[in-house]
């Protein structure tokens, strides 16, 4: 009995011992396994996010130059225009029979293997011409579109040109020529324009179609994307007509908001009032009436354009070559907008 008892214990304690060492050992595999995913994780995140390789991106953003130009469809165009998207923006002209062109296709080609990777914001191309004596609107359309949908192309005034360039650190020069095939010396970086309408990063020559495709992501994910609740574009002021106090202005308006933007009042400290009013042709009359209140839906873009909504300009101060529009909700200003006053014949 007694030897029958201690064998019973014996391989108890066998047993006991048995299932100790089997506890032990998967402890010790998944203690293990845990610093292993620890150490993976801690190293993870130890590695330095990618960066670009070739974008030099600036400390801090910085402000667009206040400008007047021209799109390539002949409407105004202001530094609000770059609002809203992620631009690229290409200093050249229509003339130039090796860089421009060549940028041109590179931001093209980068843009569409961005698309086919499914990269989303794409951004938008833009040309603004440093050879305004020979690229009208007309011709700039033609040219831009050579390269795809959706680009954009300036032109306008060179002094309101020299604004923009000297602002962004952008040189060019018309060459001395006894004919009109002259060249224009010019940067040829390309720079990028956040949506918040400022100067983000720019890429230096030459320029490669693989270092648009790694850097693009990266820079247009670098910043959270902004979007003003409501972007003005394509402004317009015209000079009011000698001997008589009444302009107009046009403009584009978006509603970036998931709100209903109500313009309550517009205000200018060139004028001494703005009223927005609405214009119909009815029957061969036409008939202008005052509108207490301008509503823009999520989403929504509206155009005050000649012949339909307009801002009504009165009682113009004297010797002005710019004005200011501030546009309100309530007694919150929601937009301001500046540009040239454009001759009432154009």
């Amino acid at each position: 009995m007694r030897l029958e008892l201690r064998a019973r214990i014996r391989i108890k304690l066998q047993g006991v011992q048995f299932r100790m060492k089997l506890r032990n050992l998967v402890f010790a595999f998944v203690l293990g396994t845990a610093l292993a995913a620890g150490l993976w994780t801690a190293m993870s995140l130890q590695r330095p996010a990618p960066a670009p390789i070739t974008a030099t991106v600036l400390p801090m953003t910085a402000d667009i130059p206040a400008f007047s130009l021209l799109d390539h469809d002949g409407r105004n165009v202001d530094r609000h225009a770059f609002e809203g998207q992620w631009d690229l923006v290409f200093f050249g002209f229509t003339n130039c029979p090796d860089i421009c062109p060549l940028t041109l296709q590179v931001l093209s080609a980068a843009k569409r293997k961005l698309r086919e990777q499914g990269q989303s914001p794409l951004p938008r191309i833009i040309l603004v011409s440093v050879d305004p004596e020979r690229d009208t609107p007309a011709k700039m359309a033609q040219y831009v579109n050579a390269f795809g949908d959706g680009n954009l192309g300036i032109t306008g005034d060179l002094d309101e040109l020299r604004k923009l360039t000297s602002g962004l650190g952008i040189y060019f020069e018309k060459q001395k020529s006894d004919d009109e095939s002259y060249a224009v010396d010019h940067s040829s970086v390309v720079i990028v324009i956040d949506p918040a309408g400022k100067f983000h990063s720019l890429f230096s020559g030459p320029h490669v179609v693989e270092n648009f495709v790694h850097d693009l992501p990266l820079l247009m994910t670098s910043t959270e994307e902004f979007k003003p609740p409501l972007v003005a574009s394509n402004l317009e002021i015209t000079q009011a007509v000698p001997g008589v106090s009444v302009s107009a202005a046009y403009m584009t308006l978006r509603n970036n908001s998931d709100d209903v933007t109500r313009i309550t009042r517009v205000s200018s400290p060139q004028y001494g009032a703005v009223e927005l009013h609405q214009t119909r042709i009815e029957n061969d009359v036409a008939r202008m009436r005052a509108v207490d209140e301008l509503i823009i839906r999520p989403g929504e873009t509206v155009r005050l354009e000649r012949g339909g909504l307009h801002l009504m300009l009165m009682r113009q101060a004297e010797g002005i070559e710019t004005a200011t529009l501030n546009l309100y909700s309530g007694d919150t200003i929601l937009v301001s907008v500046s540009a040239s006053l454009s001759s009432p014949g154009k």
